[in-house]
């Protein structure tokens, strides 16, 4: 009851338009608005205006005459910080003045970054819209990265569509760690399909019923074998046959004191599957004594525990730390490459039920390690597949990230699995790495649409590194992972959900995390709680018939026998027509 009443408590609330006040307090990064650069392509321009009757006397005008969705940087302005610096987790507020001149409702992103290539991301605002009246937009998100002095930026984006705006009064204000995020003002973000009432929510929870669950029956012996007729037990999930988890470390899995208990027991009583964050990469995975004790109690206490691991990755096709080191000799890289995934594939055996063969297939930029380069590199995806094939039966996958935002990342991530099924190699299933900012958050019913599209092309798909970034709202982001869950579940191509971390204390984005660094939940945890351990859980009494059979319809998984205070090992419950014989503990 705690949990529906938490929940409750964090229903999407009204949105609010009105302007809220700065707050004082905060260091003024950029100083000098002479300083604004702006560009636009495709035809576009950039030019300074004059403003009447403002408490502003000009503006840069940005008209973009074609839009370039997926590449809304190729109209835009920047604004170079003068003055102060930033450290990773201060809270940093963007405001402007705004107005659209010429195309209906103005649109903007503004992102800080570095100032040089390749523009490393400070942080990210959601998209702003704006009237034909000028608008103050307030924007406030955390820092998470280190910014030093005078190389930093705050670049606003208008390629998305078609525009002509205006943008005057560009400020980025530091108010640092140690202020509260919900004091700075914003403007209020949501998503299609939110509310209560969303008819495509009645319709996924429906499908779940129908494919998530099963008539099931076992068949009760006392201890010398016979059947038990009229006997009372309760029959409860143990284990989700769907992969429910999240990323985790061998180091938290096997660390000491509150901190590993804690972490332990959310992986224990929620997970169902895992992935290790970096401890099966080429450039992460140990070879030293303490390391590979580490990872070996991991495996082993996951094992135990009924928790299944995805293997990831093989190899990863946008360089990295450990690829970077030897593409200046392909040949070395090639043959470096082969024995690490040898080493992993064997060290790792059936402990792990499937493999990300190529991870970042496309990547931000486009792939820089395999068909760029020329040969031996060329092929070296297509040979690490087959080599993959021939040293392991379990599933093999590719591994991308912003599958569900139209543009070249997802249509590009179609057509490499489209060739690849062509030219006969065999990819098992696709890895949606599903990593989300608030300035770009597709319906649920767009999710559907996505996944529909590639179960053409591969037959299963998976939610692999699930977060999402909200600037401190957190009602959108636990609404946001409910609906996503309930997506996801509910479309028969997915078998896992995979979270990039839940603790604020080992995570890469801390704000991203379910659970704050006191262990104290967040409303996202709530939901996690609620749906994967509560509201998606089967627990039964039942009374064995004349036969000493029992049945009943409850998700697919692992289940376990209580009967009194005893309680039986995890079993797989049989069917009507073919009862599991379980002996009452």
């Amino acid at each position: 009851m705690r949990l529906i009443k938490l929940l409750l408590a964090i229903l999407p609330v009204a949105l609010s338009h009105a302007v809220e006040p700065i707050p004082e307090g905060g260091i003024d990064l950029v100083t000098a608005q002479s300083n604004l650069t702006a560009g636009a392509g495709n035809g576009g321009s950039a030019v300074k205006v004059p403003v009447k009757d403002e408490l502003f006397a000009e503006a840069m005008r940005i008209t973009v005459p074609v839009a370039t969705p997926g590449k809304p940087w190729s109209a835009q302005m920047t604004a170079r910080f003068a003055a102060g610096s930033v450290k990773m987790g201060d809270k940093l507020l963007v405001s402007y003045m705004a107005r659209c001149v010429a195309g209906g409702k103005g649109l903007a992103v503004a992102k800080v970054q570095l100032t040089a290539p390749s523009y490393t991301m400070v942080g990210m605002t959601e998209a702003a819209k704006f009237g034909g009246v000028w608008e103050r937009v307030n924007q406030a998100f955390i820092a998470q990265l280190d910014v030093p002095e005078g190389q930093g930026e705050v670049t606003i984006f208008f390629g998305e569509q078609v525009q002509t705006v205006e943008i005057a009064n560009v400020r980025v204000l530091n108010y640092g760690a140690d202020f509260d995020l919900t004091k700075l003002p914003r403007q209020k973000q949501t998503y299609e399909g939110r509310q209560p009432d969303a008819a495509w929510r009645a319709a996924a929870l429906e499908r779940i019923e129908k494919i998530r669950k099963a008539d099931m029956s076992v068949q009760l012996l006392g201890a010398d074998g016979k059947p038990l007729p009229n006997t009372t037990v309760t029959v409860e999930l143990d284990r989700h046959a769907f992969g429910f988890g999240s990323c985790v470390t061998r180091g938290m899995l096997t660390q000491e004191g509150t901190d590993g208990d804690k972490y332990r027991d959310i992986a224990q009583r929620t997970f169902s599957r895992v992935v290790f964050e970096n401890d099966l990469k080429p450039d992460s995975f140990p070879h030293d004594g303490i390391g590979r004790a580490q990872l070996d109690q991991s495996m082993a206490w996951l094992q135990a525990n009924g928790i299944s691991i995805r293997g990831h990755y093989l190899m990863q096709e946008a360089v990295d730390g450990w690829s970077r080191a030897r593409i200046s000799d392909p040949e070395k890289l090639k043959s470096d490459l082969l024995d690490s995934i040898r080493e992993r594939i064997r060290y790792a055996g059936d402990r792990v039920v499937e493999w990300d063969v190529i991870n970042h297939p496309i990547a931000w930029q486009g792939a820089e390690m395999l068909g760029a380069k020329g040969p031996p590199l060329d092929t070296l995806g297509v040979e690490i597949f087959r080599e993959a094939r021939s040293l392991t039966k379990l599933p093999l996958c590719i591994n991308e990230d912003q599958i569900f935002r139209p543009g070249p990342q997802q249509d590009k991530t179609f057509q490499l699995l489209e060739k690849l099924k062509k030219d006969g190699v065999r990819v098992d299933g696709l890895g949606n790495q599903a990593h989300f900012h608030s300035s770009f958050l597709p319906s649920p019913e767009d999710l559907l649409r996505v996944t529909d599209r590639f179960t053409a092309v591969v037959p299963k798909q998976v939610i692999t590194e699930f977060d999402i970034v909200t600037n401190g709202d957190e009602a959108l982001a636990a609404d946001y992972l409910r609906d996503s869950l309930i997506a996801c579940f509910s479309h028969p191509a997915y078998d896992e959900f995979l979270m990039w971390g839940f603790w604020e204390g080992s995570h890469w984005i801390p704000e991203a995390a379910l659970w704050k660094k006191d262990w104290s939940l967040k409303a996202n945890a709530i939901v996690w709680e609620y749906w994967v351990g509560y509201r998606w859980h089967t627990r039964e009494t039942l009374t064995s018939d004349g036969d000493g059979k029992v049945y009943w319809r409850g998700f697919k998984g692992s289940y376990r026998l209580n009967s009194g205070n005893a309680k039986s090992a995890p079993f797989l419950p049989g069917t009507p027509g073919s009862p599991l014989a379980v002996k009452i503990p």
